[in-house]
């Protein structure tokens, strides 16, 4: 049985298998309608979600299986140990995608759980979107996955984790342009120490001396969402805004560079990136955002199917 973290645990041959499963799959979809006819995948959110609910839903309708939404709110994992319930959970159903707040619990899931779990995203990791990435930069470029060149600017998070795990395991590089990190607890110290022993991973102050080099630029979000409409931020917004603009995703920073613009959604408007770039003809972000279903899908065949 494999759990889905951060895909460290994962071997190079089996990070491509997954991502030609996804390609596979997304060329011949009907091929697959019956994969995982008889199967139910339950749907956990402690989190929001937009693409990460409906890419694994509609993967196991299309799939044949069945995706039962959990809100943790609105169920007795506000109310028990989580140990507890998902031990119950488990019994149910052939796999678990848990979109948590804290690495933590995602770890104190895969501990008791008795069919797969994988990590929906969480407060270090991303690995879902991650696997969408990089499906989505060999779907945009001629060149082989380890000839290229992936810029990302703005804040080290989650997403830029898995992005490093990838980089360093699939041979791509990966260029973190991102403030200095100042936290010491020992995750944090263990991934900067993961991106610093890394050839392929590197980390820059400033954008501008990486753009020119990059087949793709990627930003995320610099706030949280489950902070970016809380009462009282304004002044805390705006405080972040003025520190991170020189890390903005912007018509300065491209110019005419014939690179590709990523964004993992949602988008915020003049903060992380500026709406022109959005819909600018270089951006791939819708593309990039409708593979999370192809990817969920190779992701899934891997897991519960084994092919």
């Amino acid at each position: 049985m494999r759990h889905v973290n951060d895909l460290v645990d994962f071997s190079k041959e089996e990070l491509l298998h997954i991502l030609e499963l996804a390609r596979t799959i997304k060329a011949n979809p009907s091929n697959y309608a019956q994969l995982l006819q008889g199967q139910s995948l339950a749907l956990l959110f402690q989190k929001t979600s937009t693409r990460t609910r409906v890419s694994f839903e509609v993967a196991m309708t299309q799939f044949g299986g069945h995706a039962l939404f959990i809100d943790w709110r609105a169920s007795n994992f506000v109310l028990t140990e989580l140990e507890y319930e998902i031990e119950y959970l488990s019994r149910n159903v052939e796999g678990i995608m848990a979109r948590l707040l804290s690495q933590d619990d995602i770890a104190r899931m895969m501990a008791v759980s008795q069919v797969p779990v994988i990590n929906g995203c969480c407060d270090r990791y991303h690995p879902c979107q991650g696997l969408t990435d990089v499906l989505t930069m060999t779907e945009h470029s001629d060149k082989p996955l380890d000839a290229l060149h992936l810029l990302y600017t703005g804040v080290q998070n989650n997403v830029s984790n898995s992005l490093a795990t990838l980089a360093d395991r699939l041979g791509f590089t990966l260029t973190l342009a991102t403030p200095r990190v100042t936290d010491s607890d020992d995750t944090t110290r263990s991934l900067q120490q993961r991106i610093q022993a890394s050839d392929h991973v590197r980390w820059i102050e400033d954008p501008n001396e990486a753009i020119a080099t990059a087949d793709f630029v990627y930003t995320d979000t610099w706030i949280n969402m489950e902070h970016f409409n809380a009462e009282g931020q304004a002044s805390e917004q705006e405080a972040l805004v003025e520190e991170m603009l020189p890390f903005q995703l912007n018509e300065s920073l491209v110019g005419d560079l014939d690179v590709r613009i990523m964004h993992d959604m949602p988008i915020h408007n003049n903060f992380e990136i500026t709406p022109g770039l959005v819909r600018d003809p270089r951006s791939i972000i819708f593309d990039q955002a409708a593979n999370r279903l192809h990817a969920q899908k190779g992701l899934l065949a891997f897991l519960l199917a084994d092919i």
